[in-house]
């Protein structure tokens, strides 16, 4: 069903790029019930894509009952993207979600809960795993809710784009992503500084447990966590000097991260250094590491002899 007609409460965007076969899977889990039910709908952004990606947003469009805008943008770049999604949007409520992740299935309605119930702005939410055997980098296991004062600078991992939602007010005050960050930048940190420039625009954020999608990302531990690593590691450090050369982060504060980062890495290597030294001396000694593998084993054995024996009450 094409956009249209009736007011949206809630958009949700959804940019791809060339991953046709992933983000129809993640369409199946917009139930036309609960869209119809939130009064929401559905703006997709092709990026460019060369596979067949822009054709199953067509498809898909033509074949539910909820409003559905298809639009491309040929400009790459995650954040050219998501701003073209919101130019064309039309809800008070603006989600955000990728490709690869599933909403849960009462997602639209705690959207709605949160957000007539509670004075926040913007918000992010968990990311679970879909499959197990995926690496759990990048997920966001935390089930407790806390608010997120203005005018903080968040962290990298507060909130993340797989996970995020906005009044209208905000994306009015604050304008679009800044398109030198992004996937399809060197710089993969547009959603962290937009989050940062809501709150230093005077916004309350949260983090809200209750908000769920699960990310089917397909990577195993391994090389490709650690190339993705470091290339957000390589992100923070664009954030951060963003944050510094706006004002928002002062030298202080620079030097306050350095610090920080410095200090992990010392402590580190001094208990690594210290445990390699305490090797080497019982190696120089003879001295084998204490272990108790018999003892233990024995005490399982007494254990489960002990579970295996009928309980008292079942004498008569």
């Amino acid at each position: 069903m094409k956009a249209g007609g009736a007011q949206p409460r809630i958009s949700v965007i959804i940019s791809s790029r060339n991953r046709a076969a992933s983000l129809l899977r993640c369409l199946q889990y917009f139930d036309a019930a609960a869209m119809q039910q939130c009064k929401a709908e559905l703006v997709l952004v092709d990026n460019g894509s060369s596979d067949g990606t822009f054709e199953v947003m067509c498809n898909f469009r033509d074949h539910v009952e909820f409003p559905v805008a298809v639009v491309r943008e040929e400009r790459c770049g995650l954040s050219n993207a998501r701003n073209t999604g919101m130019a064309l949007s039309r809800g008070e409520l603006i989600v955000f979600t990728d490709d690869d992740c599933y909403i849960a299935p009462n997602f639209l309605q705690t959207v709605e809960k949160v957000f007539s119930t509670q004075a926040i702005d913007y918000c992010g939410g968990r990311i679970l795993l879909f499959d197990e055997s995926d690496s759990h980098y990048g997920c966001d296991l935390n089930a407790t809710f806390h608010p997120i004062p203005p005018r903080t600078i968040l962290d990298p991992g507060d909130i993340q784009g797989a996970n995020m939602i906005f009044r209208r007010a905000v994306i009015d005050r604050v304008g679009g992503f800044d398109t030198r960050l992004g996937a399809g930048t060197p710089f993969r940190c547009e959603d962290i500084d937009y989050c940062t420039r809501a709150s230093w625009a005077g916004f309350l954020g949260a983090h809200v447990p209750e908000l769920v999608v699960y990310h089917h990302h397909g990577r195993k531990p391994g090389k490709d966590i650690r190339e993705l690593e470091r290339a957000n590691q390589y992100a923070d450090g664009a954030f951060y000097a963003k944050c510094f050369f706006s004002g928002i982060l002062s030298a202080k504060g620079c030097l306050w991260i350095l610090r920080e980062q410095l200090t992990r890495i010392w402590n580190e290597s001094r208990g690594a250094l210290a445990f390699t030294l305490l090797l080497a001396k019982e190696r120089f000694r003879g001295k084998r590491p204490s272990s108790d593998v018999a003892g233990a084993a024995a005490r399982e054995q007494v254990l489960r002899s002990e579970l295996s024996s009928p309980s008292p009450s079942s004498h008569t």
